[in-house]
């Protein structure tokens, strides 16, 4: 009776403490989408008024979530975890109603808000993400993290549609509200402060890019995402204003299915094999567009298989892989650092956007597949993250 006693107390911690990790990254995720809103709504007047000054303040959000994932990710081992993740999401509560006590929006106005959005979700998403993987197993961590994906994403799209028309304060509330929520609920949960060994805190942030297994994920993860960026407003311009939207909307419901099977994959079979389909497939759509750029049909193969190598590699690249990496080490250091490409690539994409859409469509996608196909070389060294001796058990299973 003891021994079934222990079993059954020891299976509802687990449970609790998978409840709290989906808890605190599903809010955290899909907050974010919702604050992107409240951004543009506020600086929607201005969009026609003075459009470079929008340019440089989406460039600087960017930067800002960026730069500030760093900060936070090098103070958050100066005060408790759990401390730090509480006065996080309260900044997000304060910074989402903030807009709407400007009377007016101008480029000082709109530089400031979007420093602060950024920052604000930045600087605590390195120490959620490494709470995230400490209270998750290894080898359930993909399925869980492809879990949270698809629900962040298809209540953020919902939410997305009824808030369309919606005005600046209405969409500021709900952003603020849905931000105290998952703050109520994690402290309802009542989470556990976890004891750290000391090499935990020995690691900087030069010592990460020192990881060749780090590196070999790192580099096609950057080369992936400089890709979509570049060529984003080349296939929007090509699809059309009618395809790209029907595109978008395909996008988040495959993406979000496959989020979910990439993750349960990746759990059974491993995180390599998974990122090396996801690369092949978003190859071979770019190359097909390079040949038949013009084809209806070559457009809606390219948006599903991008659509199904987006939800991998948002599950890999930033929920599963740096936390599998960073085993013991310091994990917000890995995450700050492992979700900067993407960020960044945004930035380059703004500045460079007028230059891009000046070369030929057909060159930039062939281009494009080549670099990707160049991709997959350092993953055909990286190692496996999911331990041999767990693929075999499931292969067994």
């Amino acid at each position: 009776p003891q021994l079934l006693k222990k079993e059954a107390s020891s299976e509802s911690n687990t449970m609790r403490s998978l409840l709290i990790a989906f808890i605190l990254l599903f809010f955290a995720l899909s907050w974010w989408p919702i604050s992107i809103s409240v951004f543009r709504k506020f600086y929607q007047p201005m969009e026609t008024l003075n459009p470079p000054a929008i340019i440089i303040a989406r460039a600087q959000y960017y930067i800002s979530i960026a730069v500030s994932s760093i900060i936070g990710s090098v103070i958050s081992k100066r005060v408790r975890k759990l401390s730090f993740l509480y006065y996080w999401m309260i900044v997000g509560v304060i910074s989402s109603w903030v807009p709407i006590f400007f009377v007016s929006t101008n480029e000082w106005h709109l530089f400031t808000v979007s420093i602060l959005l950024g920052f604000a979700f930045g600087v605590g998403m390195p120490s959620c993400l490494a709470f995230f993987a400490e209270l998750t197993r290894l080898e359930n961590r993909g399925s869980l993290g492809g879990a949270i994906f698809l629900v962040s994403n298809l209540t953020t799209a919902i939410l997305a549609i009824a808030l369309l028309d919606a005005e600046l304060t209405f969409v500021a509330s709900i952003a603020a509200i849905w931000r105290v929520i998952g703050l109520v609920l994690f402290i309802l949960l009542k989470p556990k402060e976890r004891a750290k060994d000391e090499s935990y805190y020995q690691v900087s942030l030069i010592s990460v890019f020192r990881n060749k297994q780090f590196l070999l994920y790192f580099i096609p993860w950057f080369a992936f995402s400089l890709i979509e960026w570049f060529e984003y407003p080349l296939r929007t311009n090509l699809f059309g204003e009618d395809f790209a939207r029907s595109a978008e909307i395909m996008g988040v419901s495959i993406g979000s299915i496959s989020a979910v099977i990439g993750g349960v994959l990746s759990d059974r079979i491993g995180r390599k094999i998974v990122v090396l389909y996801g690369f092949v497939s978003i190859g071979i759509a770019y190359a097909a567009l390079s040949i038949a750029p013009s084809n209806v049909l070559t457009w809606y193969f390219y948006t599903i298989i991008d659509a199904i190598a987006w939800g991998l590699f948002y599950t890999m690249f930033t929920i599963t892989l740096w936390g599998d990496l960073s085993q013991s080490l310091e994990k917000e250091k890995y995450y700050a650092i492992g979700n900067i490409p993407f960020f960044i690539a945004g930035t380059m994409e703004l500045v460079a956007r007028p230059y891009v859409t000046l070369i030929r469509p057909e060159a930039s996608f062939s281009l494009a597949a080549f670099f990707l196909f160049l991709a997959i070389l350092p993953l055909l060294y990286a190692p496996e993250t999911l331990p041999e001796k767990k693929i075999r058990e499931r292969e067994l299973r």
